[in-house]
């Protein structure tokens, strides 16, 4: 049975509250413009398009044709650059109304109209289960042909149905409020993924902040999800991102607590990364701590990053606490994590993320 979480007062967060999405029927759309160069670049669309339009030197009247919103903010939009999205100033009216003293109030940046045109994308990712995990291995450094784990990674198809780079996944979720829900759905797509893999391979799943605002609700879904792929609790290990986002490292760690009361380990990513993630490590006891990626680049090479990733990997051994020395990419960075006891390796040197093994038809 999973295990109760402590109650607490939930603070409110964008995340939890997504961005509607546009509305449909026919309109008029005006956008104010403080950067030339965007009413520049706004007109030119609009004229290959040869829309109904009018403009003067610092607005623009558009007509907006029936349920071709989304289409046409998506079009303008990707014409500017972030910045120009938003200083662009945009209100759309339903029907040929004019706008009211009162319809002011709504006026919004073009790029906050530009991110809800893109919500129904996400949206029909989220639910018809199309957010997938690439696999990234963790391997023993001692011997790298010896995989001990798995890290889960999100992965996603653009609205043209092309791969889309994770950032931008993660950047639309942010902005459209719908971290949360990504979370879940990543978590249980890389549970559903995972049982595809060796049974006696370990898996890695990132736990973000956002997965604490109603930690509870996301403990079940994923007990449930594992239950019902049939697979080991002791397999899995919640890696813990963005920790330097994390403002209640007391409340997290009754969060993980209940994680692994239930059979699960926990990890602490991006070690060294800031002062931050160093103090959760005594706070957090994790099971597995993952030297930051940026620290061992070139950490051969660098006597100040050799003393700092050395020391860092002394604690973790010295409190029992598993080392992975993460960002790999060359055979000296390697030699270097072997030569300083370091348990395990990831990284491009070994292998990049890939697409697990799919289930055999038939």
């Amino acid at each position: 049975m999973a295990a109760h979480l402590p109650s607490r007062q939930p603070r409110p967060r964008f995340a939890l509250d997504p961005s509607p999405p546009l509305p449909g029927g026919k309109g008029t759309l005006y956008l104010w413009f403080s950067d030339p160069a965007a009413r520049a670049a706004v007109v030119r669309t609009l004229r290959a398009a040869r829309r109904e339009t009018q403009v003067s030197v610092s607005c623009a009247r558009i007509a907006v044709r029936e349920d071709e919103l989304d289409r046409f903010i998506l079009e303008i939009g990707g014409e500017l650059a972030p910045a120009q999205t938003r200083r662009t100033r945009a209100l759309f009216i339903a029907s040929d109304r004019v706008p009211s003293l009162d319809d002011f109030g709504q006026v919004a940046t073009l790029h906050d109209l530009h991110v809800r045109a893109q919500t129904g994308w996400l949206l029909d990712q989220l639910e018809q289960g199309q957010i997938t995990s690439h696999f990234h291995p963790i391997v023993h450094a001692s011997d790298i042909s010896r995989v001990f784990a798995h890290e889960a990674l999100l992965r996603g198809l653009g609205p043209d149905g092309a791969p889309l780079a994770p950032l931008s996944i993660l950047q639309l979720a942010r902005e459209a409020g719908l971290m949360a829900q990504l979370d879940l759905a990543a978590c249980r797509a890389a549970i559903r993924e995972a049982a595809q893999l060796d049974p006696s391979v370990t898996v890695f799943i990132n736990f973000s902040p956002g997965m604490m605002d109603d930690a509870e609700i996301c403990l079940r879904a994923t007990v449930a999800a594992i239950d019902s792929a049939g697979l080991d609790h002791g397999r899995f290990v919640f890696e813990v991102i963005e920790a330097d986002r994390i403002d209640d490292a007391e409340h997290l760690k009754r969060v993980l607590d209940s994680y692994r009361r239930d059979g699960f380990r926990v990890a602490l990513d991006d070690l060294g990364a800031g002062w931050s993630t160093l103090t959760l490590v005594h706070r957090l006891r994790p099971d597995f701590i993952k030297l930051d990626r940026e620290l061992i680049r070139e950490v051969h090479r660098d006597p100040v990053k050799d003393l700092i990733a050395s020391k860092l990997l002394e604690i973790g051994h010295g409190l029992g606490i598993h080392t992975i020395v993460e960002g790999v990419e060359q055979s000296a960075e390697l030699q270097w994590a072997r030569a300083r006891g370091a348990d395990f390796v990831q990284g491009f040197l070994i292998a990049r993320p890939a697409p697990g093994p799919r289930p055999s038809r038939g």
